[in-house]
């Protein structure tokens, strides 16, 4: 396993140049990117397995809607995010920008003003990096994992929330 990274004053890893140019293109890569669909598994931390189909449309806009015999739906508006479960009858909201996707989906991607970068690294033919937000009111992790064809391509996500844990989104 790799070392882990080495820290700086804000507690963000310290990048070299070849680090600091992938963080540059995942961003790049979120700014060109304006309309997202597809399938998707999603593992949590109690290993249970949803699936679903997704939509993201930019700035701050997508929706998941979970297979049966889930009911349930994420769906932002830019502003908002709302968990839903129709089962338990519940809408839960939050704002977008206390979410560690304000970063990724808002209009002028630039993670290296926005996020603190805890990781980068490419392994093989895949880019992940670890990122949370500068602002320490929004709580939780994302890690990426981005594959490197032609372009780049989002395959995966791990979110860990203020309690730690992680729930994985596999695209």
């Amino acid at each position: 396993p790799a070392a882990p990274p080495a820290l700086g004053p804000d507690g963000g890893a310290i990048l070299d140049a070849k680090q600091t140019e992938l963080v540059g293109k995942v961003s790049t890569y979120f700014n060109e990117l304006q309309n997202l669909k597809g399938v998707f598994v999603q593992t949590g931390a109690d290993n249970k397995r949803m699936r679903g189909k997704f939509y993201v449309k930019r700035p701050g806009r997508f929706r998941f809607d979970y297979n049966l015999p889930s009911r349930m739906v994420i769906l932002s508006d830019g502003q908002y995010m709302a968990i839903q479960d129709l089962d338990m009858k519940t809408d839960d909201r939050i704002e977008l920008d206390r979410t560690p996707f304000r970063v990724l989906l808002r209009k002028d991607v630039d993670l290296m003003r926005d996020a603190q970068i805890l990781e980068v690294q490419e392994v093989d033919d895949v880019v992940v990096l670890a990122l949370q937000d500068r602002n320490p009111d929004n709580p939780g992790r994302i890690k990426l994992f981005l594959a490197k064809k032609s372009g780049l391509e989002l395959k995966e996500w791990i979110t860990t929330d203020a309690q730690g844990l992680d729930t994985r989104v596999e695209l």
